[in-house]
């Protein structure tokens, strides 16, 4: 007891080995677990699994052997964290009408991610593959024993990789390749270091032997390692907005490790964490060695960490090390995607699109669940048209009169809406708008209600029209009046009345301060219409009102930019319009028509007028 206090003691100093005060004997424990680099035979000094060599202890020890085992990403002879409940794991198919499967197949075919087909699929990697992102433009700060150890290479693997190929990630040494660790004073030292870089994301393959339950205050923390190694943890989330992924630890417990609790007592921390727990892809439940989530659950998730394949080792590796890297690069794809989200947004964004696992919700075992790049990289929530920096209104179909629609579609124009997250996602205005016809005979309907005065062959008025008609996030007013001049005349040639009518119109509309139309010019219309009447039938052509000049802008969101700002593109679309032709026969007062569209589909109508008497 007394050698377990005084080694205790010396690892509150900040140090992780105590000076050996026994005999050089590695059929010791205590020794052993000292002095790895001396009791390490060569063959397992190229096993991963250091923690083969080291023993279990109790106590204060554990947290001696606890970092090595655990940072050495190996098995532990410790009871596993019970399964009090049959996960569950959603299949693995095809979501969203933009992945084909075409594409995935492609991607799934590829050797290198066939070396870990069951652990990608778990993670649905193929979909933000699909989706081109690679996590370009992200930095990872690993720290760990270095690129050319085993672990800490394997660990900048994982970190990159078939998952973030073309991320940046950087190497940090805070221990050697036998697992001797530098004390907590340099290891802050580290991560200051790369507080100065552009890495935003901090991976932590490594914890402690003893569990979050233990520790009860920052300054517990404080005290067990260094003020400097939790300053520059403070420094990096405040200052770089960093996010730190670390190992649950791999004692096969109901609790993650005493690193994992920080956020629970470091305020700094709190949205910058993610603690990961190793789940198993063979056996579908929790790995048998990976410590449970336990009091970390609100900021824990899971991600496949058994029989993974790297080109760095010759045998598989297993860990709560290797799931953690796993989810740093799901956060380098995350930040290349939507650069101008906080690191809060990020965390927040993993947990929500987590597919669930074990019981229904956030549990002690699995966290939010699955970690889950389909989901993380598509929208989330009710989509929205953002009109302006304060003003969004949901995304659905908007149906807008033909012969405006007709014009916009002709651009072929792209626009960006926002889902529940703040993220802009980029989708064709065609898809989301729908054209319906400019009325002919809605506008024969209420004719009788222009208000107009007539002047021998010359007629001024006004009259209300639906030519740029729209709803939804394209709405304008229904108001709109139109200001005309209608001049008409006819000739009798026999038994047979011939007549024409033309008009000049024009009309200045108004768009909904909701609407993406934010402006338009004045908007002049035309209409021509010949026929011939004989006794009470009368057959005619012509062109309805049609827009011979006139424009309107269009204010879409484009995206977001790095710092958040929403950019918007201004498109004016010119209004002018190809005419319908209009065939209309009438017999006393029922007339019937067909209206050939070439903006929109053709109309065929028959209306009926009278007037009732009192």
């Amino acid at each position: 007891m007394r050698l377990h206090n005084c080694i205790f003691s010396v690892f509150l100093s900040g140090a992780f080995y105590a000076p050996v005060a026994f005999a050089s004997d590695c059929n010791s424990d205590i020794y052993r677990l000292q002095n790895p680099d001396k009791c390490v035979t060569e063959t397992e000094r190229t096993d991963t699994s250091l923690a083969k060599t080291i023993g279990t202890t109790a106590g204060a020890l554990a947290l001696i052997g606890g970092a090595i085992a655990i940072f050495s990403g190996g098995t532990s002879n410790a009871s596993p964290a019970p399964e009090t409940h049959t996960p569950t794991l959603p299949k693995y198919d095809m979501v969203g009408a933009d992945i084909s499967a075409v594409q995935l197949a492609s991607i799934t075919s590829d050797s290198n991610y066939i070396e870990n087909i069951n652990q990608y699929n778990d993670i649905r990697l193929a979909y933000s593959l699909a989706r081109g992102l690679t996590g370009a433009g992200s930095e990872i700060a690993v720290f760990d024993s270095g690129k050319n150890t085993i672990h800490g290479g394997n660990v900048a693997h994982f970190a990159s990789g078939q998952i973030a190929p073309n991320a940046t990630v950087s190497s940090y040494m805070v221990a050697d390749r036998y697992g001797d660790f530098k004390s907590f004073y340099e290891i802050g030292n580290e991560i200051n270091s790369a507080s100065t870089t552009n890495a935003t994301i901090y991976n932590f393959s490594w914890s402690a032997g003893i569990s979050a339950t233990a520790i009860h205050s920052q300054n517990q923390l404080i005290s067990m390692t260094d003020a400097n190694f939790i300053n520059s943890l403070k420094n990096a989330a405040t200052t770089q907005d960093a996010i730190f992924v670390w190992a649950a630890g791999n004692d096969g417990t109901a609790q993650s490790s005493a690193f994992s609790s920080m956020p629970i007592h470091i305020d700094e921390l709190r949205g910058h964490f993610v603690n990961v727990v190793a789940w198993d892809s063979e056996t579908g439940a929790l790995a048998d060695f990976s410590n449970a989530c336990g009091i970390t659950k609100e900021y824990c998730i899971t991600a496949p960490g058994t029989n993974l394949e790297s080109p760095l080792s010759n045998n598989p590796l297993n860990g709560t090390s290797f799931a953690t890297p796993i989810v740093s690069a799901a956060i380098a794809v995350i930040r290349e995607a939507f650069p101008y989200m906080q690191s809060s947004e990020i965390t927040n964004l993993l947990f929500t699109t987590a597919r669930d696992l074990g019981k229904v919700g956030t549990d002690e075992i699995y966290g939010h669940g699955m970690l889950d790049l389909e989901r993380a990289t598509r929208p989330v929530g009710t989509p929205v048209v953002q009109i302006s920096d304060t003003f969004g209104t949901r995304l659905s179909t908007a149906r807008i009169s033909a012969p405006i629609g007709q014009k916009i579609q002709s651009k072929n124009l792209k626009f960006a809406f926002v889902d529940n997250f703040g993220r802009t996602f980029e989708t064709n205005l065609n898809d989301n708008i729908s054209i319906k016809n400019h009325s002919i005979a809605w506008e024969h309907l209420r004719q009788d209600s222009e208000t107009s005065a007539k002047f021998n062959n010359l007629e001024f008025g006004f009259k209300q029209t639906n030519i740029i008609n729209g709803n939804g996030f394209m709405q304008t007013d229904s108001n709109n009046l139109m200001t005309f001049i209608r001049h008409s005349g006819n000739q009798t040639i026999g038994n047979t009345n011939f007549f024409y009518e033309t008009s000049l119109g024009i009309t200045a509309p108004n768009a909904s301060p909701e609407s993406m139309i934010n402006g338009f010019s004045n908007i002049y219309t035309a209409a021509l219409t010949i026929g011939a009447k004989y006794q009470d039938f009368s057959l005619s052509v012509g062109t309805p009102d049609t827009i011979i000049y006139g424009n309107m802008n269009l204010h879409t969101l484009s995206h977001r930019d790095r710092n958040g700002n929403y950019i918007y593109s201004n498109n004016k679309i010119d209004l002018t319009s190809i005419p319908s032709i209009e065939i209309k026969a009438t017999y006393k007062s029922i007339t019937a028509g067909f209206v050939k569209n070439p903006t929109g589909q053709d109309e065929l109508y028959i209306l009926a007028k009278t007037k009732i008497s009192f």
